[in-house]
């Protein structure tokens, strides 16, 4: 279900970030488990957190959409992040990340699903997410909810390969 920007899956519900979000970021990016797959790898600070929050709000209101918080709805914790970030440098694009002790559950799979669905009402085609080819865990979720390996080394990146679906 999407309302008002949130989307909300059997067992998540996906919501704009608040400012208090900013440091359970930063405690989920501490790990280098879940790190080293986003950004340069590294731990989030608190002033990056607190930017990624600002802008996704700026994106929310300016575009109706961005990225924010995932909350485990069982236990109403922040989890992990997801929707839409906007690169200036290429195409706006589906990011999400989870805490490592919620992995292997199935949420990856909710989120996707919920995001494609999201984009789909939103007439967001083709839907891209950029995947370090090394993180098979993520290529292996896009490749099972349709995504296709389009370039390898997007943007001249060698960490980083872009992958679409497009409206089927």
């Amino acid at each position: 279900m999407i309302q008002n920007s949130v989307v909300e899956t059997a067992r998540l519900t996906i919501r704009p970030f608040e400012f208090a979000d900013a440091a359970g970021l930063v405690a989920i990016l501490a790990d280098p488990q879940v790190s080293r797959f986003v950004g340069d790898g590294q731990a989030l600070s608190g002033d990056d957190a607190a930017l990624w929050v600002t802008n996704s709000r700026a994106n929310l209101a300016r575009y109706g959409y961005g990225t924010g918080a995932v909350i485990e709805r069982s236990s109403g914790q922040l989890i992990g992040w997801a929707g839409f970030a906007r690169p200036a440098d290429g195409p706006e694009q589906i990011i999400y990340g989870l805490m490592a002790a919620h992995w292997r559950r199935g949420f990856g799979s909710e989120i996707v699903r919920a995001l494609v669905d999201f984009a789909t009402s939103r007439a967001i085609d083709p839907v891209s997410a950029t995947v370090d080819p090394s993180n098979s865990a993520s290529v292996a979720l896009l490749t099972k909810h349709g995504f296709r390996l389009i370039e390898r080394g997007f943007g001249g990146e060698a960490d980083s390969d872009l992958y679409q679906r497009t409206r089927e």
